[in-house]
């Protein structure tokens, strides 16, 4: 026999719900309590340690980056203090350098000077004699002035002026169609004096020798001074000629 099911009551339709959610709504007791406390804390302490796990990895990592720049900036200074030393070496290197070619500019200055007063290029000055011969017979001849010329080099002298002319290594002596001497084309009359440039120590005495250039001069009619000077001016020079046939061997 099916019954019928009559229909509830508003009133316990309420209770119905409110007993439900007593149902559903989590009822807690003492050890839930304390086990959700405990779970808290362990949660706080989980986020607590892995905050310091990372704030620790971020400062380590901080460190090691701070490290290695200071590392990289110390091998950097090493580097410029290496290219510093190597560029003072280079300048050092180029001063040598500019003192030696300095020194051989001097150096080669000063031989050209000397290869220009021995060639009789340009004037010349310092310790020598001045040796005078007058001839007022004309009887001293050109041989026995080559002989003083030759006596005075023999004796060291450096620079050789005859009146006018700068006598070189090339000088001719001759006679001139009134008797008296010519010397490179130029005629020199009597009296005659010599400029000879060296030490006059040596010079003069050999001038003075017995048989030597002073006895000459006078043999031969003519009077012979020499006199030493401490500065002694030699203002002849001489032209350089163009060689003709003489090539510059490469």
């Amino acid at each position: 026999m099916t019954g019928t099911r009559t229909p509830e009551s508003p009133r316990e339709q309420r209770q119905a719900w409110r007993n439900l959610r007593g149902t559903l709504i989590p009822r807690a007791n003492w050890s839930q309590v304390i086990v959700g406390l405990l779970c808290f804390l362990l949660g706080l302490s989980i986020v607590a340690q892995v905050g310091q796990r990372e704030e620790d990895s971020l400062q380590g990592a901080s460190q090691q980056e701070l490290l290695r720049l200071l590392d990289e900036s110390g091998r950097h200074v090493d580097s410029l203090e290496d290219e510093n030393a190597e560029l003072d070496r280079t300048l050092a290197t180029l001063e040598a350098g500019q003192e030696d070619d300095a020194a051989a500019q001097s150096a080669a200055a000063e031989r050209l000077e000397d290869l220009e007063i021995l060639a009789g290029t340009i004037p010349a000055h310092g310790r020598g004699v001045r040796v005078t011969i007058a001839d007022p017979t004309g009887s001293v001849s050109t041989g026995t002035v080559l002989g003083v010329v030759q006596e005075l080099r023999n004796a060291g002298a450096e620079v050789l002026q005859i009146g006018p002319v700068r006598v070189v290594a090339s000088t001719a002596i001759t006679t001139s169609a009134d008797g008296g001497i010519v010397v490179d084309g130029t005629v020199v009359s009597s009296p005659y004096v010599i400029r000879a440039i060296g030490d006059p120590a040596v010079m003069e005495p050999a001038l003075k020798i017995p048989g030597g250039a002073a006895d000459s001069v006078t043999s031969a009619g003519g009077t012979f001074t020499v006199r030493a000077e401490d500065e002694l001016e030699i203002d002849a020079v001489r032209e350089l000629s163009e060689p003709q046939h003489a090539r510059v061997v490469k």
